[in-house]
């Protein structure tokens, strides 16, 4: 369904309608564009139905990452292609509750997403530089195997975040609390879903 190397002609012009799309995933240091905009920007060419425009943070006032803003030019706005876009996304990992809607439209958003977040927070002075985080997130990898997709991590307030987006939080919990419960640096860690 993904393809690659494909160039927009130069000088077409289309007739596109304004679609705002929300997705409610923290970011750490990961690039939302590469992870979200520019593979979108892919599929909707290949299938025809338009391109991205924008993808923008939302933060909080306190800077923290809560989602993920894309604005769509969409050739084609009608709810099956809506719906369409909407499996492309969940392909991407989009987490359940983000939503695509038509600005100026009057219909309800349509509501989709496939995965639950996993926060492990663990005291930065056991992940105190860029070595250890790695080691963290290779050491959360190989536990999950395939039930997930990192999403980055984040420090603040002495402690320091990773976001983890599977389609069961459950299954992620139990997979990364039997590596690190008896791990000596990272058995401090604590696991939370994300709402």
């Amino acid at each position: 369904m993904f393809f690659r190397n494909l160039t927009p002609k130069q000088g077409v012009t289309l007739e596109v309608t304004l679609t705002e799309v929300h997705l409610p995933v923290k970011m750490g240091h990961r690039d939302a564009a590469k992870i979200f905009a520019e593979p979108l920007k892919a599929q909707l060419a290949a299938a025809g139905l338009g391109s991205v425009l924008d993808c923008r943070l939302r933060c909080r006032a306190s800077g923290d990452v809560i989602g993920v803003e894309l604005s769509l030019g969409l050739t084609d706005p009608s709810l099956s292609a809506q719906r369409t876009i909407a499996r492309m996304l969940e392909y991407l990992a989009a987490p359940c509750g983000s939503s695509i809607r038509i600005v100026d439209g009057v219909d309800d958003p349509v509501i989709f997403g496939v995965t639950e977040g996993l926060e492990l927070s663990i005291g930065s002075d056991n992940a105190p530089d860029a070595d250890a985080r790695r080691d963290l997130a290779m050491t959360c990898k190989s536990a999950m195997e395939h039930l997930g997709v990192s999403r980055g991590w984040v420090e603040k307030q002495g402690r320091t975040h990773f976001y983890f987006y599977g389609e069961s939080f459950v299954d992620m919990r139990q997979s990364l609390a039997r590596i690190l419960k008896d791990h000596p640096r990272y058995g401090h860690a604590t696991l939370r879903r994300m709402a």
